[in-house]
Order: structure tokens, then sequence, then C-alpha cells
């Protein structure tokens, strides 16, 4: 209950159960066969921070999911009601069957376009670690503290 799902992050023969049983299972790429096959997720490198950027990249894709479903029920609220002509009765102004159409193409056109945005992703900066340019000097090893960026938790220093 809570809203609140399990992840579990194996490659082992062990973890198959776990990782079978969780709501996420992650496997990384070096693992044995049975643990691939039962993971709903496989990290090709055998690098832990590939876990927090696969959380990332489907935090932005269920995003942009929402923002194309807000997007075309707007489009569709508002085109659907003027090609039935709505403004008719009052204005006389009514949209033409291939306008209609035209409008239609250019909605789905829309929604894919901004689909493919996903193409520009560029994984986050994991603070602590090879990928930051920051001088965060924290001795922890494996530690893990609240950051805004990702909205929820990161991994610091967790290779040294």
């Amino acid at each position: 209950g809570g809203g609140k799902g399990v992840m579990m992050v194996g490659d082992g023969v062990n973890d198959s159960v776990a990782l079978a049983g969780a709501d996420v299972g992650v496997a990384l790429g070096a693992g044995a066969d049975v643990a691939l096959d039962a993971a709903d997720i496989v990290l090709v490198h055998n690098d832990l921070r590939d876990v927090f950027a696969a959380i990332h990249l489907s935090k932005t894709t269920f995003s942009r999911i929402r923002w194309n479903y807000a997007y075309s029920m707007g489009y569709n609220l508002l085109g659907v009601p003027l090609a039935a002509g709505i403004l008719f009765p009052c204005c006389g102004m009514s949209l033409p069957p291939a306008f209609a159409g035209l409008a239609m193409a250019l909605s789905s056109v829309s929604v894919v376009t901004s689909s493919l945005m996903l193409k520009l992703y560029k994984r986050p900066l994991i603070p602590g670690t090879c990928d930051d340019d920051s001088d965060d000097d924290e001795s922890a090893v494996g530690s893990f503290r609240p950051d805004e960026r990702w909205g929820g938790w990161s991994i610091t220093r967790m290779f040294k």
C-alpha cells in the first residue's frame, strides 16, 4: 500500500527469485542468465549508476507520455467541436472537412515529434562520482543522500 513499490537489483542465480517477485527487477548485464530472464530491466554494464539513470529515464519518459496525453486531449476537445460545426449556429462559421483532416494529422505529427524529443535525453550527473566535475569532497563510500535533481535519492562516492 501507500503507492510505494519494490525494486530489486541483482546479478546472480540467488537473486532471480527476488528479481521475479519485485515490482521492478533490474539485472546487471554480466549476471547469470536466469537473473537476466527474471528481470524486467537488464542493464548492459555492471555499473550501479545505470540504475539511477534508468529510473531517471523512466520518469522522463512517463512525464513525456503525460504531456502528450494532455496535449492531444486538449487539442481534440477543441478541434472536434469545431469540426462538428459548433460555431455555425452563432457565427455562421464551419470548418471544411479537409482542414479538419489536416488538423488531426498535425495533431498526430506534433505528438510523435514530442515523443522523438526523448532522443535528446542526456543521463544526469550523479553527485560525487567520476561523472561529476564538482569539488564535492565527501568521504562516504556508498552513502545515499537526498538530491533535488533526482527528485529522490542519489548515490555519492560509490566508487573511489
